[in-house]
């Protein structure tokens, strides 16, 4: 019998070039969820998460946090919901019945922390938006090298990216090879 074994999706992060113009983190311990809105009901959405959590949801793409739960604005009326807080998607799944769909992603995205100098040359190499024109908690659902990714500002010269777990992978690659002029780096902290 075939015995499973979990593999995270950052197992082939590794250091790449010399030196640390580019940090990567990986990040493993969030829950995610993708929430929409019911048809017309934005406003009864962003009450609701108001009440329960304090949170001034907005529908634009900016990172909004709250009571352990960060939200990106990915789309008119659709939310990436994130926190390290166990069994945060069920609980959201049902302060939010009647309102909006809440959908697990959890073992579908993998998310990655990015800083350092290099930074903003590495991400222009494969982004097609302008990422230095960001101001912290700006964010957009967008591409990077053909892949479908999920993209906000953190900090300064710092970003965390969500990818498809799937192309984790493909996604290395890129990284690796646009990163290795300045360096790559790995860290288990968040710098």
């Amino acid at each position: 019998m075939v015995e499973l074994i979990h593999q995270g999706p950052w197992q082939l992060l590794a250091p790449a070039g010399q030196g640390a113009g580019v940090i990567a983190t990986a990040i493993a311990d969030r829950a995610v969820a993708t929430v929409m809105a019911r048809n017309g009901k934005t406003a009864a959405l962003a009450a609701r998460l108001r009440q329960y959590s304090g949170v001034d949801l907005i529908d634009a793409p900016k990172r909004v946090s709250g009571n352990g739960v960060t939200w990106l604005g990915i789309g008119p009326g659709k939310w990436l919901a994130m926190s390290q807080s166990a069994g945060f998607i069920g609980e959201l799944a049902d302060r939010l019945e009647g309102v909006a769909s809440v959908v697990a992603q959890s073992d579908a995205v993998a998310i990655l922390a990015l800083s350092g100098p290099a930074l903003p040359a590495t991400l222009e190499r494969g982004f097609q938006i302008d990422l230095r024109s960001f101001a912290i908690d700006d964010c957009a659902a967008t591409s990077v090298h053909h892949l479908g990714a999920t993209i906000w500002k953190t900090g300064d010269a710092a970003f965390e990216i969500a990818i498809a777990r799937s192309f984790a992978g493909s996604f290395l690659h890129w990284l690796g090879a646009s990163a290795a002029a300045g360096g790559l780096a790995v860290t288990s902290k968040q710098s």
